[in-house]
């Protein structure tokens, strides 16, 4: 892509993530070859919330009850009667899908046009590895888009937005903003790459999807001062594992009616590497399982509870 156009290397990125997660704007055209299955539901889902430009080549088209989920407002009685109101087999799907896609950006204040691929695309036998047909080409229109029409008794539908697909906490983390400005290419620069996108996915795996890890542990606390603190454990984890962490009390002392005492304490595990921003929470659970092993053998009379 960059060899046929050079002049758009600086304003190309990768960034691995849900369709979910864009943000569209009208100075922004989506743009899809191959979108399979409800893929290109979801584009034209999005294209027609939003009122921006889409251009998507559709393939492998589904009858799956998933399809309601994503299908669009603007043509939601056309997508019940493809996947609800038909039994048995179904040899025009493609065409009725299709129809409901670009009924909904019509609907939505879209123009589209609907093209059919040269010949030159097919070879003998295309059908039977699943080379699309088609591409949908749709623009802003003369009349208002839902996205501009703030007047009261539209006939618009009562939209939910498409990004309800996507965990919310993960979406209030990650977004990428479509909208042609300085400020955005330069956020979505600093998503975009291998290196980030594998930060994201640990951070999903961490809990409340933290880049660091927090894990407590409640400890019977020595009858005599053996050097035991918040900076003493901090040290312990640097030294053992080469870790970056962050040691708290949490709340007061408790004193068990026998009269010993115990203290919890919370363990926030960074990475202080520069390759790397996101802690992944599987390492921090290897580590603070071998804390409950070391701490006794290190501070004289302690004891994980």
């Amino acid at each position: 892509m960059i060899q046929q156009w050079p002049h758009l290397e600086e304003r190309f990125d990768f960034v691995e993530g849900r369709l979910e997660q864009l943000v569209p704007h009208p100075s922004c055209l989506l743009a899809s070859v191959h979108a399979c299955g409800i893929l290109s539901d979801i584009l034209a889902a999005t294209a027609a919330e939003h009122g921006v430009p889409l251009a998507v080549v559709p393939c492998c088209h589904s009858r799956k009850p998933k399809v309601l989920e994503v299908a669009s407002p603007y043509a939601r009685e056309l997508y019940e009667e493809i996947i609800l109101g038909t039994k048995g087999s179904m040899p025009d799907l493609a065409d009725r899908l299709d129809e409901a896609r670009i009924v909904a950006l019509m609907n939505a204040g879209l123009s589209v046009k609907e093209e059919f691929l040269p010949d030159l695309f097919h070879r003998e036998g295309s059908d039977d590895i699943g080379i699309p047909d088609r591409r949908c080409v749709c623009k802003r229109s003369e009349c208002l888009s839902n996205a501009d029409s703030n007047e009261e008794g539209t006939n618009a539908p009562a939209l939910r937005s498409i990004q309800h697909l996507a965990q919310i906490s993960l979406l209030e983390r990650f977004h990428v903003p479509c909208e042609d400005t300085k400020a955005n290419r330069r956020l979505v620069s600093n998503l975009s790459g291998r290196a980030a996108a594998d930060d994201r996915k640990a951070a999903a795996h961490n809990r409340n999807h933290a880049k660091s890890p927090q894990m407590d542990v409640s400890l019977w606390l020595p009858e005599e001062d053996n050097g035991l603190s918040e900076q003493a454990l901090e040290e312990l984890v640097r030294t053992e594992h080469n870790v970056d962490c962050t040691v708290k009390k949490l709340g007061s002392v408790y004193v068990s009616p026998s009269g010993r005492k115990a203290q919890a304490f919370r363990f926030r595990y960074n990475n202080n590497g520069e390759d790397r921003r996101i802690f992944p929470f599987d390492q921090a659970k290897r580590i603070h399982s071998e804390l409950y092993e070391m701490i006794p053998e290190v501070f004289s009379g302690a004891e994980c509870r």
